[in-house]
């Protein structure tokens, strides 16, 4: 993936950063944001605006997302099948691939209804197989180019392009999900013109320090800090975990955490997942997901599809997530499995090494594992120390979030 697409790490410094920041200043990021008003009136913003919102790093994560709303501007157009052009590039784009492909639309419809011309657009992400998808021919058409063999994909384009001036079930209109940055315009994503709501990390963001704010006022003694964070013009992540710390036995000092993530190019628009974060203070620590039950809800999940106004309600859910911390401490406290840390430890480099495994060639994660330890639960603190080793390495972010979710599988997987 191009660098300037690329979800990086936030450098998180003491140093550098207040730990605080107005609501007004918040709320400047949803400037031009298409569900400012609801938003602003879900939380009263009027009468909190001079209030200051006190979360370790909400500054130093604003300044970073204020940049990516500064430099990449997002706007959709709605265009027609028979309105589509795609061919090859044959001149060089600024760290994408040689032939990126590029759409050309003859002829689309802005979010506001002015109709526009001959707009042009590098294909990134996953924008190219969603395109050949809608006619079955994502594989074959992306062998094609591989072979060397972009003019018949073209052709067979082509093809469908006449259909569709003929034929109405040929000529599908879909949302074309764009963004402009230096000058140029990439395709991010291809949906629904009506089904399908974009949110951004904007939106997530400020949502949800609005929500620990709400919870901050509402609960006496609850101070978040923002341990981990990583954000690019689509997708965020954000770790908040609880300042206060208790003990959970040979876990040693944990704290409730959740984590926050936004992905405009996959399901989840908004995705709150309780977790709790194992060692350390603020950003040093490892983070394991506690498995569902019927009794405790551990995640949220709000898909695209969903209104504004069916968002914001379900939003408020979020403050059982981050004040149930006692019922998962005392999930850990039964938790059998660190009686034998070197068998954990040996699943978990069995689960990286497989040959299927998307860890199998990142050698620096391997090492982290292969070095034996006791099989005594004296030894467990060893296997943790690895764990938040893995847990610093700056890998893909999916890929991270796979990790967390392996590790915590394996460690909280027996019980008493």
């Amino acid at each position: 993936m191009s660098e300037r697409f690329k979800q990086r790490r936030i450098v998180l410094d003491k140093d550098s950063s207040t730990g605080q920041l107005k609501v007004s200043t918040l709320f400047s990021l949803l400037e031009k944001h298409p569900y400012q008003k609801e938003i602003a009136e879900a939380f009263a913003i009027e009468d909190i605006k001079n209030e200051v919102i006190s979360v370790d790093y909400i500054d130093t994560v604003y300044h970073r997302i204020s940049f990516f709303i500064k430099n990449y501007e997002r706007f959709s157009a709605f265009v027609q099948s028979k309105n589509i052009t795609v061919t090859e590039s044959v001149l060089p784009v600024e760290d994408l691939p040689e032939r990126t492909l590029i759409f050309n639309f003859k002829e689309y419809v802005e979010i506001d209804g002015a109709v526009g011309k001959d707009l042009s657009c590098f294909a990134i992400y996953n924008a190219k197989n969603t395109f050949f998808d809608t006619y079955d021919m994502a594989k074959y058409a992306n062998r094609l180019y591989k072979d060397g063999l972009g003019e018949l994909a073209y052709q067979n384009i082509e093809y469908f392009k006449d259909l569709a001036k003929t034929k109405p079930g040929f000529n599908r209109h879909r949302s074309f999900r764009l963004i402009k940055n230096k000058g140029e315009i990439f395709l991010r994503g291809i949906t629904s013109t009506d089904r399908y709501f974009e949110y951004g990390v904007d939106f997530t963001f400020v949502i949800s320090m609005l929500i620990l704010h709400r919870d901050m006022k509402n609960n006496a003694g609850n101070n978040y800090a923002i341990s981990t964070a990583a954000v690019s013009e689509s997708k965020l992540e954000l770790i908040v975990a609880e300042k206060h710390l208790k003990d959970a036995g040979e876990f040693g000092k944990v704290s409730s955490a959740v984590e926050i993530t936004t992905n405009d190019l996959g399901e989840g628009s908004l995705n709150f997942t309780k977790i709790i974060k194992v060692g350390g203070r603020f950003q040093h620590g490892i983070y394991l997901f506690p498995s569902a039950n019927e009794d405790k809800q551990n995640s949220i999940v709000i898909s695209h599809s969903k209104k504004p106004a069916t968002v914001i309600a379900n939003v408020n859910q979020v403050y059982e997530l981050l004040n149930n911390t006692d019922d998962y401490i005392n999930d850990l406290l039964t938790v059998k499995s660190i009686k034998t840390p070197d068998e954990l430890r040996t699943r978990i480099i069995n689960k990286l090494t497989s040959p299927r495994s998307a860890f199998k060639d990142i050698h620096d994660l391997r090492d982290i594992f292969k070095t034996r330890i006791d099989n005594e639960i004296s030894s467990f603190a060893k296997l943790l120390a690895m764990c938040n080793k893995a847990e610093e390495l700056d890998i893909d972010y999916d890929l991270k979030d796979k990790l967390r979710y392996i590790i915590s599988d394996i460690i909280l997987s027996n019980k008493k």
